[in-house]
């Protein structure tokens, strides 16, 4: 059927578990077997200075692609004007190098 990802489900478990205690830090969901991209997620914590900047006002890091937002029971798929808000969870195809450089921007928080 053409799918080349292998799905571990003991991983994805682990993942969620994982989410569930960490908002704020980037959890690996996926990783794709060909070229060395995962797909990973982030819970946009309340004290991110993200918070309220849209999307295409997001300096990405190089090989990172926000791929959805769920916020709530919806999922969105992201344009340049959809605002990231605290609790959103933000899905992204991102290199794995590169993975530090986006749980670094997504977590820095506001200033007092």
């Amino acid at each position: 059927m053409g799918v080349d990802v292998a799905v571990s489900t003991p991983r994805l478990m682990s993942a969620l578990v994982e989410e569930a205690v960490s908002v704020g830090d980037l959890v690996r969901l996926l990783r794709f077997s060909h070229g060395d991209a995962n797909l990973v997620e982030l819970t946009l914590p309340e004290e991110s200075a993200l918070a309220g900047t849209q999307v295409g006002d997001v300096q990405w890091p190089q090989d990172t692609s926000l791929v959805t937002i769920i916020r709530g029971t919806r999922v969105l798929t992201p344009t340049r004007e959809d605002s990231l808000e605290a609790g959103d969870e933000l899905l992204f195809v991102a290199a794995q190098a590169r993975e530090e450089q986006l749980e670094d921007l997504l977590s820095v928080r506001k200033e007092s």
